[in-house]
């Protein structure tokens, strides 16, 4: 940990700096559930693209750490292949993953706190998405608890489908952390059926008394907003990762030809 802490503590200030500049309200609930030491996941739900400050801060404010599973694609960006090395944040290849598996998988047996979005993409309709097994298997591979994270209100900044709202807002922000899950002999299917549970469980306490003005776009469905419903939500990704794949299959035989 010495050789990123140094990069790791300019992250913290530019983090704290953004938070700051916006304005955010951040209430953060149940940090003590965080193990202070040890091999840890915190499972955390993608509802944006800016929730990592947010979760990433939750940890430190517990004492840890963390290190980013992120999509090994984010390398292509200068600053973010920076910030991926020098944190020792985990590159996810979707194509080719066994090799982030199994380096987040030697990091938890090391004793270090790994983040993983078990959802993998965002949710643009803000409710949890079906699981992938991936947190499961590592958390019973590595014999480390699992720690349910909720992050909400980040989608009213910037999401899929929403309004960029980038500047000084004063929105407020909940991040609920839920108690840690042991493996206990539980197989992957099981084990992420019993952390969906506690997440739906810890978004719901997060939620409650949150404002949610009717219409919104950044406000579920079920809560009265304009978010498309899941059942829309997944058709809309489904056809985002069809045009992606178009689009890489075009340049592919581009490149042949």
């Amino acid at each position: 940990m010495a050789r990123r802490e140094p990069v790791y503590q300019v992250v913290l200030v530019l983090a704290k700096s953004i938070i700051g500049a916006q304005g955010l309200r951040v209430d953060y609930r149940g940090l003590e559930n965080i193990p202070a030491s040890g091999g840890v996941l915190l499972a955390v739900n993608h509802t944006s693209y800016v929730d990592f400050l947010e979760a990433g801060l939750a940890a430190k404010r517990a004492g840890r750490w963390p290190r980013y599973m992120l999509k090994a694609e984010l390398k292509k960006i200068r600053i973010m292949a920076f910030l991926i090395k020098h944190c020792g944040a985990i590159g996810v290849d979707r194509e080719h993953g066994a090799e982030s598996y199994h380096e987040a998988v030697a990091a938890l047996e090391a004793g270090e706190a790994v983040i993983v979005y078990p959802e993998a993409t965002i949710s643009r309709s803000f409710e949890l998405k079906e699981f992938k097994s991936g947190a499961a298997r590592m958390s019973i591979e590595a014999n480390v608890p699992i720690v349910p994270v909720i992050v909400w209100g980040t989608q009213r900044i910037w999401s899929k489908g929403t309004q960029r709202r980038i500047g000084r807002h004063r929105f407020p922000v909940v991040v609920e952390v839920g108690a840690p899950l042991r493996p206990d002999g539980d197989d992957p299917v099981a084990l992420t059926a019993r952390l969906r549970s506690a997440m739906s469980e810890a978004l719901d306490r997060a939620q409650r008394g949150f404002p949610a003005p009717a219409g919104e776009d950044w406000v579920p469905a079920r809560l009265g907003g304009a978010a498309p419903p899941p059942d829309e939500a997944l058709r809309l990704e489904e056809e985002e990762f069809a045009r992606r794949r178009a689009e890489r299959e075009a340049k592919r035989r581009g490149d042949d030809g």
